[in-house]
């Protein structure tokens, strides 16, 4: 791939002798331009926000690099910064150009940290992956996003009105490989015929309280089993995030936000992270370019720590439990990874052509089977499956 064809290499600020923008690859324009082998994150600013009528999310990129840079450095060798990608003259040649250069950095199995720009641009990132079973979870108040112009938002397009996949790609709908996932929404901004759509098509959906239960506990098996997570900005409350393009009172805190970058970081099937929905110019102090930062920090630092062992492909790592469910009549089997102590529970398929599968789950999981109660996780995915 030429990169310049669709790159432009960012102004970068230099970092001091030991911080973050000291100790990575950034792209420079060079006409030979080569990721290192070594390489496992590649930072990528995609400065859109015609979706938002040029609210002013196009400024996010150099805004959060500008902090970004002058943290320490966590991970030396492992990161790369391709720079901004070079908008479209419409939207949506701007979505397939991130398209293009998603498939190749998932070619050279390198994971993409997007900086935006709007929430809409996260459909690029699916047309990527179009063909493929993919599970994407978005961090934000609401369930259906906003249109523009009379444009229906992409995610809404995804979510709630599928069928039209087929017109907008003039390709066979993939509507069995999709399933989406919403963290943190808040109840006050959807509707109950929103809620009811993503039960009916078995989506998962976590209240922002119902998220916060245990420390964020059972938000980590949902975004380990995620290939795409999009984070909003908006999602965090308005102390915390004041430069977000829709600011609420109420939200996940900073900590909170990192916390699931770092989830996301750790988990061995996302292969993309984006922080979107963020107008600099309205930002007090850098705190949100600063918060955004920090999430990029944590979600590398998620990435050097991987682990990549899993229930499938390494069983000899894993302790096995299972469990008679009385009203089932049916065994529900547990892994636990004997090193990091995280688990899974495997999902039966009953038709004859269907295979089960094995999904995240925490040990609550496990002791509410212990004492004869179905998981929701566990029982969602089997009415999706089935």
């Amino acid at each position: 791939m030429n990169w310049a064809d669709y790159l432009i290499p960012a102004s970068c600020p230099s970092g001091k002798y030991g911080c973050f923008g000291d100790h990575l690859l950034t792209y420079r324009g060079e006409p030979e331009f080569k990721i290192p082998d070594s390489t496992k994150v590649a930072i990528i600013g995609v400065p859109e926000d015609r979706f938002s009528e040029g609210a002013g999310e196009i400024k996010s990129p150099s805004a959060v690099r500008k902090q970004l840079y002058a943290l320490s450095a966590g991970s030396q060798g492992m990161v790369v910064d391709l720079g901004n990608l070079r908008t479209g003259k419409t939207l949506s040649d701007t979505y397939f150009g991130l398209r293009d250069v998603l498939c190749e950095l998932y070619r050279q199995d390198v994971v993409s940290l997007l900086i935006g720009g709007t929430m809409d641009l996260i459909y690029g990132n699916y047309l990527a992956m179009e063909g493929q079973k993919v599970v994407m979870t978005t961090v934000a108040p609401q369930l259906r996003f906003s249109s523009h112009s009379g444009e229906n938002h992409p995610l809404n397009t995804l979510n709630f009105r599928q069928p039209e996949i087929s017109k907008i790609k003039n390709q066979k709908s993939k509507i069995k490989n999709f399933h989406s996932c919403n963290i943190g929404y808040q109840s006050y901004y959807v509707s109950q015929q929103d809620l009811d759509y993503f039960s009916d098509r078995h989506f998962e959906a976590y209240r922002l309280g119902e998220a916060r239960e245990s420390n964020l506990r059972g938000c980590e098996p949902v975004i380990r089993d995620t290939d795409l997570l999009a984070i909003s900005m908006d999602a965090v409350k308005y102390s915390d995030a004041p430069a977000a393009s829709n600011v609420s009172p109420n939200g996940f805190t900073g900590e909170e936000i990192c916390q699931l970058a770092f989830f996301a970081g750790l988990s061995h099937r996302c292969r993309s992270l984006g922080i979107f929905d963020m107008v600099p110019q309205n930002d007090m102090q850098n705190i949100t370019a600063t918060l955004a930062a920090q999430m990029v920090w944590y979600f590398i630092e998620g990435v050097k720590k991987r682990n990549l062992t899993n229930p499938n492909d390494h069983a000899e790592s894993f302790k096995k439990y299972v469990i008679y469910l009385d009203q089932l009549h049916h065994n529900l089997c547990f892994y636990k990874n004997m090193e990091t102590e995280r688990w899974w529970m495997e999902v039966p398929s009953v038709s004859n052509d269907g295979e089960g599968i094995i999904i995240s789950c925490t040990q609550e999981d496990y002791t509410k089977a212990a004492e004869q109660e179905i998981p929701d996780r566990w029982w969602k995915t089997y009415q999706r499956i089935n």
